[in-house]
This record gives C-alpha cells, structure tokens and sequence, in this order.
C-alpha cells in the first residue's frame, strides 16, 4: 500500500496543472532559512518572502515560516485565478486585480502609526491584515514574485512604495493607498528626495536592497525594545548592503551615539547629509552627538538648520536651548524654550528644559513654578518630580524637598539617584537612621554609586558606628581606589577605634593621591605619636604646619623634646 500511494502521489504532482504553479517554485532561497546565507544568493534566486520570514522568527521564534509560506502561495494562485479566467494580460490590468484581491477582498489596510513593533513583521501583517508602508510592500512584492510580475520595492525618505515595470512604461504602486497610483514627482515634493545623484532612492530595488531596507526598520524595533546589539547588528547590514540609504547611516549613528563611540556617530551623520541634507532629524541628531562631545558652536549651527527645514519639530529647540545653555548664553536658551511653547505650550518637556536652567541660575522660584507646571501637563513625569525635589533641596526647603523625592520615586521606585536625593535631604533633617535607609537603598540598585558609600560611612560616623563606617568606605575605595578623599575618611574610622596601625596606612594612601593635604599629615603624625614613631611623628606634623594646618604649638614642643631624647639616648 506505501508503494502505490507513494506512486500515486508521484502521479498527481507530476500531472499538476500550470495554474497551480507559481513563478518562484524552483528558487533555491525557498529553502534558506538564514538570512546571512541569503545574501550570499544571486538575487533571482532569492525568495524575498522566506527571507523576510525567516527575520520574523528571530523575532518570535513560534513564527511558522511554512504555514505563512502556504498562505502566501494560496494568494498568488487565488489572484492567479481571477487573472486567468479574466484573461487579464496587461500590466495595469494585473495590478488591478492585485489590488482588488488584497485590499478590498481581504481587507489589508495601513495602521496610523508605525509605534508597534509586531506590524514590521509579514507573519503579523499577514494574520492582522494590517501593515505599514514597507511591511505591506513586502506583502505585496512577496505575492507578485509568487506570479512572476515585473515588481519591484522603492524607497524615498521615510517611505517605501512599490513600482511596476521599468522604463517610461513603470508605474508606482501605494501600498498604504489600496495600490493607487502616483507618479515620482508626488514622492519628490512630499519625501524632498535628495537631488543627489547615484542615491538608492526612486530606483527599482533588488531583492536585496528590498532586505537592507527591512534590517534599517529591524535595527530601529530592536533599539527600541532595548537591544542595541541586535539593533547593532542590523544597522550595520543595512549600510552595508544600502550605503547610500541616508535613514540606515543616521540610525547606526544613532546607536554609535548610544554606545558613547562619538566619533563614528559624528562620521555617520556627515555622510548621511551628504546623501541627504535636507533631513531635518539628522541635524537634529547631529547636534546632539556635537552637544554631547561639548562642541557647542557645531551644536548651534545643526540645530538651527535643522529648524530651518522643519520650524516645528520641538525637540530641535530642546536640544539648541540645552547647546546655548551649555555654552553660557542662558538668555538665549531661555528665549528659544520660549518660541518652542508658543509653537506647543502643552509640551512638559519645554517647560522642565527651562526649569532645570533657572535652577541653575539659583533663580529657584521660577524654577519651582515651571517644574510645577510641567507636572500639571504631565502628572507621571519623573523628571519635573526630582527636579522640583532638587530645587527644594537647594533652597533650603526640606520638608517640601522629601515630599517630591517621595513622588518622583512612585513613578521610578528603582531610580538610585532620587533615593541619594532623599538620603541628602534626610541628613539636613538630622534624621540619620532614614538617610542611611536611603542611601542602602540607592545601593541596591546602583551598588557602583560612590557617593552613596562615602555618605552612608559619613552617616555612621555620626552616629559612632565607626566599624559600620569602614565597611562603607571600603567598598567605595574598591569603586575608586584613587580617592584621597575615601581614604582619610577610613583612617577617621580607625583613629576612632583606636586602630592606629591601620589608620597611619590609610592616611599614608590618602597623601599619596593629594600631597597637599594638611589635616591627613596632622592625623598621619598623630598615630605615629600613638605608635612611639616619634621622628615620623614630628614630620609629618612639621607638613601638615607648612601646608597651613593649625597645629597646637604644645605637641610640636613635646615631639620636639622626645625626638632630642631619643638622639641623645642612642
């Protein structure tokens, strides 16, 4: 029975019609499920669906990468049906009946926004019926390799469409429009196309450069879920397989920039702008990774071109505000916040921007009344709360101070810093036992965080925890074992226990990181009195003299006398 079905089986596909066979059924890239391999393909061997899919189950490994293979299949030979018994032959006629198929009959439609990651992705687009403009490109490019149609992807800035053909006889194809028409000139004035020549965009694409397109939207979901390797990763493909798509060299930048590698940012939004100089998030971006490296004049003058091309977009003023700021022209950077909330006087960001700069004017009453107004536009935002709480602290109102660090903590409950925030204002308090609560608690979830360390051992010294003391500022001396600062302060907590040995080494590491350190040569001399080193003992508080320090006149007579002794004695 196995060999006749077996025959069978081999009898029937061997008598298949030619209506049930799709163009791309002998591809090699139908059966690589690599997408590295992929790219080492010639291009008409790949299967642009297969690889896309196969991008989709990095994403999500349960992606079934046969059954959307079916469904696709099952597509193309239902349009393949309604074309042949139509008898459809010319291009537009097909595309029509493409048309027909896909958005009205299975109603695949555009989502408004581009914000939720799963709508890259063909599996999604295919079991939502839902996509963006390059998600249901791929779909649509996908089904018409599947019919052998002359069909290629396009990219302008921003965008990506589909087109029909090549030569005068080519037409676009909107994707986000049920498949309507539009000719170039509408992309050019609605994308500003670069008028360079020799750029990838407004010409037909390869299958491949069709996949470098996708891996600059893969780099950006993954950079936005977190995953800057992966985003990396991607990126990187992207330029290189499309060095001239302006989008994919800003993006890598941007992760460049993530990665604190600022010179490579800097390059890759300079060759961005000579593929494009008229995007106006490059400049903006290109300003910050100037900002960022403290070249604030290259700042200004990106991000004003960047106003320039798009007067409206508001974090552009954000960013020159912080430049001028940074630059000491706090008027300027005021004014600007100023013309960004007449542009939108809802956005909580502006008015945070102005507050954090008074603040730092030691103007604290505007400062508290901008950050109070970024709270009443946007109740949950943690940095109007900590800021607000800072400027308490700063001017001395504590109790107001504690209440907003305690509110910037319901919105960010593992932020280390506010509890530090907390932990400082608690010690102006004198309610020692709640500060050092807060600065374990910054610890546990920054257990790097210095200060935190060297003001939870101050904490205990006040409290004559001298051993508990220690501990703290040992841990900090592991973070930053060249403090001379951590170091005298462990040499307090012995000198307190009695610990003299102990103390002597710690105020010895401590002069050796700050020569000029008076009070340690005093507390230097003072254990090597307590250990008899008596000629070490006068020398060092000779130094701690010199330098200034006001040493009793009656221990410097009484090491004086000892020392004569001790030489008159050997």
């Amino acid at each position: 029975m196995k060999k006749i079905l077996f025959l069978f089986l081999v009898l029937l596909t061997g008598t298949a019609s030619a209506s049930d066979r799709l163009a791309n059924e002998y591809k090699a890239g139908l059966g690589v499920y690599s997408v590295e391999e992929v790219l080492k393909l010639p291009d008409k061997d790949v299967d642009l669906a297969t690889a896309i899919l196969s991008l989709s189950k990095r994403w999500n490994s349960c992606t079934d990468i046969a059954k959307y293979r079916r469904e696709l299949d099952e597509m193309a030979l239902d349009i393949k049906e309604i074309v042949e018994k139509k008898h459809l032959r010319r291009g537009r006629e097909v595309v029509r009946a493409v048309n027909d198929y896909l958005f009205d009959e299975l109603g695949f439609s555009p989502v408004e926004t581009a914000e939720n990651p799963q709508d890259l992705f063909l599996d999604s687009v295919i079991d939502n019926k839902r996509g963006y403009c390059l998600s249901l490109s791929v779909l649509y490019l996908s089904i018409c390799e599947r019919l052998g149609m002359p069909v290629h992807g396009v990219v302008v800035p921003g965008h990506f469409f589909v087109r029909h053909g090549t030569g005068r006889s080519a037409f676009n194809i909107e994707t986000t429009q049920k498949g309507m028409p539009a000719p170039d000139s509408h992309y050019k004035s609605r994308f500003n196309v670069p008028t360079n020549a020799n750029t990838i965009y407004l010409n037909n694409l390869t299958k491949k450069q069709t996949i470098g397109c996708f891996f600059n939207n893969l780099g950006n979901v993954y950079y936005d879920d977190g995953d800057v390797e992966n985003a990396f990763y991607y990126q990187q493909l992207a330029v290189k397989i499309n060095p001239s798509l302006a989008e994919a060299r800003t993006n890598l930048a941007n992760i460049y920039l993530d990665k604190k590698m600022f010179a490579e940012a800097i390059e890759s939004y300079q060759i961005s702008l000579k593929i494009n100089p008229y995007d106006a998030k490059t400049h903006y971006n290109t300003g910050n990774a100037h900002r960022l490296t403290e070249k604030f004049n290259k700042a200004i003058k990106h991000y004003k071109e960047s106003l320039n091309l798009d007067p409206n977009y508001i974090e552009t003023y954000k960013g020159l505000a912080q430049a001028y700021h940074s630059s000491g022209k706090s008027i300027l950077a005021l004014a600007t916040l100023k013309d960004a909330a007449g542009i939108k006087s809802n956005d909580a960001g502006i008015y945070a921007d102005m507050a954090s700069i008074y603040q730092d004017k030691r103007n604290y009453a505007d400062a508290i009344s901008k950050y109070r107004l970024a709270i009443t536009l946007k109740s949950d935002m943690f940095r109007a709360y900590y800021g607000l709480a800072y400027t308490y602290y700063l001017n001395e109102m504590y109790y107001d101070s504690v209440e907003q660090f305690k509110a910037a903590i319901y919105y960010e409950p593992g932020n280390a810093k506010v509890y530090f925030g907390l932990g400082l204002t608690y010690n102006k308090l004198g309610w020692t036992a709640d500060e050092i609560n807060s600065y374990k608690k910054a610890l546990s979830y920054d257990p790097a965080m210095v200060s935190a360390y060297q003001n939870l051992g101050n904490a205990y010294m006040s409290q004559d925890e001298y051993a508990s003391a220690a501990v703290a500022y040992e841990n900090a001396i592991q973070l930053e074992p060249q403090s001379s600062e951590l170091y005298y302060n462990l040499g307090i907590s012995y000198s307190s226990r009695e610990m003299f040995s102990k103390a002597k080494d710690s105020y010895l590491a401590a002069i050796e990181f700050k020569d000029n350190y008076s009070s340690a040569y005093y507390n230097l001399g003072v254990s090597a009195y307590m250990l008899s080193e008596y000629s070490e003992a006068l020398e060092y508080i000779l130094i701690a003299r010199q330098q200034g320090y006001d040493v009793p006149a009656e221990l410097i007579e009484e090491l004086q006398k000892i020392v004569e002794k001790e030489i008159s004695n050997r």
